[in-house]
């Protein structure tokens, strides 16, 4: 089995980077306790394994909480701006736009989106239908649309989301690095040593950084991921696609089969 089976992408992107940067406090404890690790390189290659092992395992945990965290995150702010964009009532996009998603999510789901009257009656009902349309036009996006821009949004996204998931994490072990790396020697009483020191600096370069601007960082990055994943839908849904320097193919239920020569300005 080659490497690109097991991992992806999306998981180098949005897990296992995540993972590893949430638990850099506990490689800078454990490398302060034996630093003979990097002059050994037995010790050094064990530890490595050890460690892609351990991020690998961690990653899964760390999805977990960054799915809960943006659950939460997002049910206070109106919803996922995938959600929100297809929303009638939203001026994010235009009317005609939003009138092209739902005809293209009837024709290629069978999904029915609410008009702007009966959403504003029965908005949950609206709004699940919806998400079951974005489902269906992710997958379908992901499919057809060989530039990868989607994909790109995605784990962008996915990075942000599972990072603001682990933010906490970081900041407890940085904490029990602080004062674990203080008691290290025969000494009776605690001393601030340079484990100590790298622990503190982490936290305080942490805090601002996973409580002010990380944050801000997953709106930009759904917003762009819900915008251009809606409206790559729509231009592979277009009856007729022709660009100067490329083609898409139809099926007979006007989907596409295979992108010719597509490019992309951004």
């Amino acid at each position: 089995m080659q490497l690109k089976e097991l991992i992806d992408g999306y998981d180098l992107k949005a897990r296992l980077i995540p993972t590893a940067i949430a638990l850099m406090p506990s490689f800078w404890t454990a490398y302060y306790f034996r630093p003979s690790l990097l002059s050994d390189p037995f010790s050094l290659a064990g530890s490595g394994l050890a460690s892609i092992a351990l991020i690998y395992l961690a990653s899964m945990f760390c999805r977990d909480l960054g799915v809960r965290w943006g659950a939460k995150f997002w049910s206070c702010r109106g919803g996922l701006p995938s959600t929100r964009l297809a929303r009638m009532r939203d001026p994010s996009l235009s009317y005609g736009q939003k009138t092209r998603i739902g005809h293209a999510v009837m024709k290629n789901f069978g999904i029915a989106l609410l008009s702007l009257e009966d959403e504003s009656r029965f908005p949950e009902q609206a709004d699940r239908r919806i998400v079951d349309a974005f489902r269906e036009t992710r997958e379908y996006v992901r499919r057809f649309d060989h530039c990868g821009l989607v994909s790109k949004h995605g784990a962008e996204y996915g990075f942000a989301r599972n990072l603001c998931g682990c933010r906490s994490v970081f900041a407890v072990q940085s904490v029990v690095g602080f004062v674990v790396c203080g008691l290290k020697g025969a000494s009776e009483h605690w001393i601030l040593t340079s484990g100590c020191l790298g622990n503190g600096l982490l936290l305080l370069l942490w805090i601002p950084f996973a409580w002010l601007f990380l944050p801000r960082m997953l709106r930009l990055n759904a917003e762009a991921y819900a915008t251009r994943t809606w409206i790559t839908f729509l231009t592979l849904t277009n009856d007729a696609i022709k660009k100067p320097n490329g083609s898409v193919e139809l099926d007979g239920n006007d989907r596409p089969i295979a992108m010719i020569g597509s490019r992309s300005d951004i």
